[in-house]
């Protein structure tokens, strides 16, 4: 019987050798594409050869330490800002992790909504797993993607190729999930 980690490297294998293209949010989950990009015909978007949906805690790391993680969500762009906490809000009042990814990758499409990765950077190395799903996503540059799943239910992450009829790789709880075919972005 294959073991959670090495289910995990063989799904996450495929990443190797391609860029981090895209980062973009569904409100509090975090979305990364990598490989080439497909703008769609109709406008209304783009996607990477493979999509990371990240519903568990996760972080960038970086030379310097951490670049931004899942918690950053709920911190404001500019805490210097004189922040009415009754009001403020993450998506319409800018936070963290949006700013910090945004300088990460270098350019933001406005009609997707997503950070597009136009440095010469960030291209997955190598991938690591654990056995309770959790996953280190090593990328050019001196950074790793870092996924850490710490519920006991629920969706952790998923990987899929968004311009494929095929299943997605779920991880739920910290163990594979039976393998779904949703169409997603």
């Amino acid at each position: 019987m294959e073991t959670t980690r090495s289910q995990v490297l063989r799904h996450l294998v495929p990443l190797v050798g391609r860029r981090l293209s895209i980062a973009w949010r569904a409100a509090d989950m975090r979305m990364f594409h990598f490989g080439h990009v497909t703008v769609y015909e109709d406008g209304s978007g783009s996607a990477g050869e493979f999509a990371l949906h990240v519903q568990c805690p996760w972080r960038i790391e970086g030379p310097d330490g951490i670049v931004t993680g899942g918690s950053d969500l709920w911190e404001p762009a500019n805490p210097n800002d004189d922040i009415d906490w009754d009001t403020w809000n993450y998506e319409d009042d800018g936070n963290l992790q949006d700013l910090r990814i945004g300088m990460l990758l270098g350019d933001y499409d406005p009609l997707t909504g997503s950070f597009t990765n136009d440095t010469g950077f960030l291209l997955v190395e190598n991938v690591e797993a654990d056995e309770l799903g959790g996953a280190t996503i090593v990328l050019s540059g001196g950074y790793r993607l870092v996924l850490f799943p710490s519920g006991s239910t629920g969706e952790d992450w998923r990987l899929f190729e968004p311009q494929s009829e095929g299943p997605h790789f779920v991880v739920g709880g910290g163990k594979i999930e039976d393998q779904c075919d949703e169409p997603d972005q």
